[in-house]
């Protein structure tokens, strides 16, 4: 078992970011929290997903389009749990929002790919523009982690999901507003 460290895994792929595009940067607004619980994992593919969803999204937003990134902790929801087959003690939600972002359905197929993980399916949700999409490991398929698509008010939400299994004796998280600016070349 693995303990990622998210808001590490975060922070590195902003400045990878801010190191490798060329041209304009979007700015990039940070919310989370400064004692959010590492994630526990079977491997390291988690900490592999977010650091490439996160560089992709940054690398390909539009640079007049600020991106917001948001870290928390979410309690079960029946439905989803339901829908997905697992009943985990909590949610881990990776939020990444802004009117910039260029995402689709093939590159999230892409990314989860490359880490080990298959697309059980796309389900558009009842009511809603959100697609929701299901991954699970190919070694093990009783890991998921669930990725949902939404878009609105010309805003593109995406939620990476991530079910923790293993309670932890961690105080819930007090958000704190971080910004953080790529230096301009």
């Amino acid at each position: 078992m693995e303990y990622i460290n998210l808001g590490a895994v975060i922070e590195q792929a902003i400045a990878r970011f801010s190191q490798n595009r060329i041209g304009e940067r979007p700015p990039v607004f940070l919310v989370g929290s400064s004692t959010l619980p590492d994630v526990p994992w079977h491997d390291q593919s988690l900490k592999q997903l977010v650091r490439l969803f996160l560089y992709e999204c940054l690398l390909a937003n539009d640079p007049d389009a600020a991106i917001e990134i948001c870290v928390r902790r979410r309690e079960q929801t029946s439905d989803l749990n339901g829908f997905v087959g697992l009943n985990p003690w909590y949610w881990i939600q990776l939020r990444v929002s802004g009117r910039g972002l260029k995402v689709a359905e093939v590159l999230i197929d892409d990314l989860f790919a490359s880490i080990g993980y298959r697309c059980e399916g796309w389900a558009r949700l009842e009511e809603s523009a959100a697609r929701l999409g299901t991954f699970a490991a190919s070694d093990k398929p009783e890991v998921k982690m669930i990725f949902c698509l939404e878009l609105v008010r010309q805003r593109l939400r995406c939620d990476l999901l991530v079910p923790v299994s293993e309670p932890l004796a961690v105080p819930q998280p007090t958000l704190q507003n971080v910004t953080h600016a790529a230096p301009q070349t």
